[in-house]
């Protein structure tokens, strides 16, 4: 498809950021090869002292997608024929931005997830394509811009033309384009350079992201307060953001994670953000700044391999080897020996990465429901077809925050040449659990009044918390203490509470929330602290929606098991028991008080681990065998 860039963009930053921008440096590393902006030549890296950006850009978008004919695979190529749009004087209240039918996108190339976002229905804007029927090209593209104005002008150019002036526009010198970049003819030139993607776009002063489909629709939205956003335009933008075909790639999942810094070029907008780890400078709180920028940088966000897995598993990529050399990037310290082959067994390719990372940090175990209150799939998985265990998470979603994995000093596990994960140990729980009755799980799951009822009764204990008033879960009754722990797991780990165990014998606040990938009554509780480092944001002005991270909140949950078949020895990974926070003003909260421990507040996770199955130790250890 073809992209459409106005020139005049309204940022949707809440300040203007041209100065920060324009001041930000880079790392020490140069690739071997960049794209000099001002005559768009290929120069050597070391020819940018001062530093160089890099492109992110989805495929699909730079032009028109047709399948190579003359090979037997399914191995698509772009074809440019000049068609994208570079728009001069665009006027938002008078200028049509046409938005074509949302199934002529899939057409050719098989990538039904580039879904479009949901449109505005009172937008000023948006027109509907089919009110425009006598543009016929306008199919062709993502965004396109139709003037009404009389000093609107639209130049018709190719895609690379188009970067260089959306770079020159932004002042960027030197840019990394893989398009120019790669040498794609040469099989060992590429993987090479795959290989150093990592570096490449962590050491860039920022990424410049082509996302058509980002747009301000309205004025008016800028006077709308949002509040982790500021403002409505903020806000729908993230939304076309998350919405677009950019965001459910493969390369680009990584890109942004590499990436210190993103300037999102839209049609008619623009946004410029940071990481809120590893920054002092405050901004809007949403999924690029907080968890995926910056990833594995500094201080508290070097990152874990849940935090990838949890938008990895709902990305696409053409050839679905790219899904897993994405991913060895980002975790380049596990891959010393990376080989990209696109001619290796896919499934081969699959297991050796998850193999390699659970042998190497069982933070991939930290994972929970992927299900709506309704029962529904909340996220479609794109790795459903590669057969792969349950330890992995497929069948629920990550979470997002960085964890730290501390096993009990006595377990020991391994995964076997046809990927069952072996974990033996004498310590673990046999617990019969209880699901909740607003869960996906529970016979009331398609009560539509009852999930608008429980939502909005979370919606209001927030709004509590937010203002200082807390539930006191001393005198709370078990409805009011399963609504504080339903609303604890949606903030722990982004899933629905949909089970919860309560002690025999125990007190109501001991209650303890699980969110699991399918129905059980009984299960087991591994030995395997999973330390979630949730971070606290803190309002950096009265009158500006701009927040820094002041700490972080170290929560505390354990993997769980259900049996496949009852005898048989063989189990499922399904999800994870929250077993509550390190440092909590409510004592109910705290990890401690769950076991009857009130006398032990360590933070030392190995302690945390002894201290929690001290009482559970088995006479003979026992052989758990994943599938």
């Amino acid at each position: 498809m073809y992209t459409t860039y106005c020139r005049n963009q309204k940022s949707v930053d809440l300040e203007d950021r041209t100065s920060y921008r324009l001041g930000v440096t880079g790392g020490e590393y140069r690739p071997t090869w960049l794209v000099r902006v001002s005559d768009w030549q290929k120069v050597p890296g070391k020819e940018a002292v001062h530093g160089y950006h890099t492109i992110s850009y989805c495929w699909e978008q730079s032009g028109e997608i047709v399948k190579n004919k003359t090979d037997g695979n399914d191995e698509y190529n772009v074809v440019d024929n000049g068609k994208h749009c570079i728009v001069e004087g665009y006027k938002l209240y008078e200028d049509d931005i046409i938005r074509p039918a949302d199934d002529i996108y899939v057409a050719e190339n098989n990538n039904q997830d580039c879904e479009k976002g949901d449109e505005r229905k009172n937008s000023q804007v948006i027109s509907d394509a089919d009110d425009h029927k006598e543009s016929n090209n306008h199919y062709e593209y993502v965004l396109r811009c139709e003037p009404k104005s009389k000093t609107t002008s639209i130049q018709y150019v190719t895609y690379d033309q188009l970067l260089q002036q959306v770079c020159k526009d932004f002042q960027v010198e030197y840019v990394w384009y893989d398009k120019v970049c790669i040498d794609q003819s040469d099989k060992e030139a590429k993987s090479n350079e795959i290989k150093q993607m990592h570096k490449i776009y962590s050491n860039a002063r920022y990424t410049v992201a082509m996302v058509p489909e980002g747009l301000v629709y309205d004025l008016e939205d800028f006077n709308y307060k949002e509040f982790s956003h500021g403002h409505k335009a903020q806000y729908y933008f993230i939304n076309d953001v998350w919405n677009s075909c950019w965001f459910k790639r493969s390369w680009t999942l990584e890109e942004i994670m590499m990436s210190r810094r993103i300037l999102i070029v839209g049609t008619n907008t623009t946004m410029f953000q940071h990481s809120l780890h590893s920054s002092e400078i405050p901004t809007t709180i949403e999924s690029l700044s907080d968890p995926l920028l910056d990833f594995g940088g500094a201080g508290q966000n070097k990152g874990s391999v849940n935090q990838a897995l949890a938008f990895a598993h709902f990305r696409t990529s053409t050839k679905p080897h790219d899904m897993i050399y994405a991913l060895k990037n980002t975790f380049s310290y596990m891959f010393d020996d990376m080989e990209v082959s696109y001619s290796a067994d896919i499934k081969t390719v699959f297991n050796d990465f998850y193999r390699h990372v659970a042998t190497d940090d069982l933070s991939i175990l930290c994972f929970g429901s992927n299900r709506r209150l309704d029962g529904n799939i909340n996220l479609k998985s794109t790795i459903n077809n590669y057969n792969l265990p349950s330890w992995t998470g497929i069948a629920g979603i990550h979470a997002q925050n960085r964890v730290i994995s501390t096993a009990h000093p006595q377990l020991i596990y391994y995964i076997d040449d046809i990927m069952r994960m072996s974990i033996t140990t004498s310590r673990y729980w046999k617990i019969s659990i209880t699901s909740y009755d607003y869960g996906c799980y529970s016979l009331s799951r398609n009560n539509v009044h009852g999930n608008d009822s429980i939502m909005k009764k979370s919606d209001c204990i927030n709004s509590a918390r937010h203002h200082g008033n807390w539930t006191d879960m001393s005198t709370a009754d078990k409805n009011a203490v399963l609504l504080e722990w339903f609303l604890n797991t949606q903030s722990l780990a982004s899933a629905f509470m949909t089970h919860y165990h309560e002690r025999r014998d125990g007190l109501l606040t001991q209650i303890r929330p699980l969110t699991l990938t399918e129905d059980c009554k009984e299960c087991i509780v591994l030995p395997i602290l999973l330390e979630l480092y949730v971070p606290v944001h803190i309002q950096s002005g009265d009158n500006v929606s701009n927040f820094l991270i002041s700490n972080y909140e170290r929560r505390y949950c354990l993997p769980v098991l259900h049996e496949c078949s009852e005898g048989i020895g063989r189990y499922k990974a399904v999800g994870i028991y929250y077993l509550g926070d390190h440092n909590h003003f409510e004592p109910a909260f705290k990890w401690n008080h769950a076991i009857g421990r009130k006398d032990i507040n360590t933070d030392a996770s190995v302690e945390i681990i002894n201290v929690i199955f001290e009482n559970d130790s088995h006479d003979v250890p026992k052989e758990f065998i994943i599938e």
